[in-house]
Formats: C-alpha cells, sequence, structure tokens
C-alpha cells in the first residue's frame, strides 16, 4: 500500500545439542528489530522492537513466535508500541505464538500507546500445547497522559483466541472508541484507567489456584482493581484497571512474584524493566 509500510517476522526457537535454547531460525526486518537473545542459564531472553517512530495509517505488522518441543524464551520489547493519527486508514497487527510439548514462553511486551486520531486492529492467535506453558502480559494506556493527551483516538480494537491442548479456551473481541466511553474506559472516581491482563496457560495453574486466588483478593485497593476468571482447566487470566500506570507496574510485578513458584520460567530476573 503506498506510503505504508508492511512487515512480517518469524521466530523460531529450539534447543541446541547442549540442551540450551536457541533462535534457530530468524526472518524480521522493517518494522521490527530483532535484539541480540541473551543465554541465562534458564531461558533465552529476547527483545523485539520496532525501529520506526511507531505505526502510520495502513502500516501492518504480522509476527509469528514458534517453540519447539522444550524450548524456555522470555519475549519483551523495550519500548512502548506507539500508534499515530491514522485519516483514513487503519494500522493492523496480526500475532501467532505456537508453544510446544515441555516448551515455555513468557511474552512481556511494553504498553501499548494509541495517539491522537490513531485508528488500529490487533489480532492474536495463540496455541500451547497441553504439556507446554505460557505467560502472557497485556497492556494499554489510555493515550500519551504526561502530555496532557488522552483518549484521543479514535479506534482500538482486538481479537484474542488462545487453544491449549488442542481445544479452544478463550476467544474474545474488545472495540475501544473513546468518544463511546464505556468500560474499561471509564471507573467511576477516576481521571483515567490503564488496562492490563495477564494469562497463565499451563497444567501446574491447578496446583496453583488457591495461591492465585488470594493474590486477587490482595490486588484490589485503592486506584487497582482485578478480576481472575478462570477459563477452563489449565487456563487463567487476571485483568486489571488502575488508575495510575504505576500501580499497574507494580500489580504485574507482585503477579510475577507469586507466580513464581508456580512457573520455573518465571524464577529468574527478568533481562529489562517493564512498563
Amino acid at each position: 500500500m503506498l506510503g505504508s509500510l508492511q512487515s512480517r517476522a518469524f521466530l523460531g526457537f529450539s534447543l541446541d545439542g547442549a540442551g540450551r535454547t536457541m533462535l534457530s531460525r530468524r526472518r524480521a526486518g522493517g518494522l521490527f528489530h530483532v535484539g541480540k537473545p541473551y543465554w541465562d542459564g534458564q531461558a533465552l531472553a529476547a527483545q523485539i522492537v520496532n525501529p520506526t517512530a511507531g505505526l502510520f495509517a495502513g502500516d501492518e505488522m504480522e509476527l509469528t513466535v514458534n517453540l519447539a518441543e522444550e524450548a524456555k524464551v522470555e519475549l519483551t520489547s523495550p519500548s512502548a508500541s506507539r500508534f499515530y493519527a491514522m485519516a483514513d486508514r487503519q494500522a493492523r497487527i496480526q500475532q501467532n505464538f505456537v508453544v510446544g510439548k515441555g516448551a515455555a514462553l513468557e511474552y512481556h511486551p511494553n504498553w501499548v500507546v494509541p495517539q491522537q486520531g490513531a485508528s488500529v486492529e490487533q489480532d492474536t492467535r495463540i496455541e500451547v500445547d497441553g504439556r507446554g506453558e505460557l505467560i502472557f502480559f497485556d497492556c494499554l494506556s489510555p493515550g500519551r497522559v504526561r502530555h496532557g493527551e488522552k483518549y484521543r483516538y479514535q479506534h482500538y480494537g482486538t481479537s484474542f483466541e488462545i487453544r491449549y491442548g488442542g481445544e479452544l479456551r478463550s476467544k474474545e473481541r474488545m472495540v475501544l472508541k473513546p468518544d463511546q466511553g464505556g468500560w474499561p474506559l471509564i471507573y467511576p472516581g477516576w481521571e483515567v484507567t490503564f488496562y492490563g491482563a495477564v494469562w497463565f496457560v499451563s497444567h501446574r495453574v491447578e496446583d496453583g489456584f488457591k495461591a492465585l486466588t488470594d493474590l486477587e483478593k490482595k490486588l484490589n485497593k485503592e486506584g487497582l482493581r482485578c478480576g481472575l476468571t478462570r477459563q477452563g482447566p489449565g487456563v487463567i487470566v487476571f485483568r486489571l484497571l488502575a488508575a495510575r500506570s504505576l500501580l499497574m507496574k507494580n500489580a504485574f510485578a507482585e503477579i510475577r512474584r507469586t507466580a513464581a513458584p508456580l512457573f520455573p520460567i518465571l524464577q529468574r530476573e527478568q533481562r529489562i524493566p517493564q512498563i
């Protein structure tokens, strides 16, 4: 499309001869840059960066991440995903994640920040083997709040699907249009609302469900609301609303700390600070 960028990236992870995870297949360019992976003794830490200022009208990004059997990966992004004014065309993002048998993926991107006039569609598809594990973080800002800009984007739509052990466990659609208001854009008494979600997909969920339920109660406090939903055996999701970004950051860190004894992929320090 004239004046826009279309980029696709494929990251394949597998084990080397010593049993360590390696980036065995890589195809990226355009709107994607993949930093040099780092093996920390437990998992391979990799970063995805958008080397441009952000996404503009008509831009398209497609990311596919595939973990072969027993691969262990932490995938992060060091900067926010920014979307700019789009007068006549939407930006589109397609994300595909496949986690194989015995593999574990922690996906922890930075804030999504739709700016004034932005219109974005994001579609995420996840497949996790019945003996695989996924911890998936997601966070949405109301805009450039520190610059006095909030809720000035046109449209932010997301489609989200998770299959675990070959079975569909969750299929969701959320459309946010600030000029129409509604949840999660508005919370009584708050000037703005930051939205976050943390998905856990693993057979270990059942053993740790009590501890995670207790955490849900602990996280509900002034300026922060949290709910925990079970999506069937092996799949749960924390959904959070926060009056300030720092409250969301701290809640994510607390969720990660509490879940770490249950999930080996979390029993390590993250390579970079998040959100």
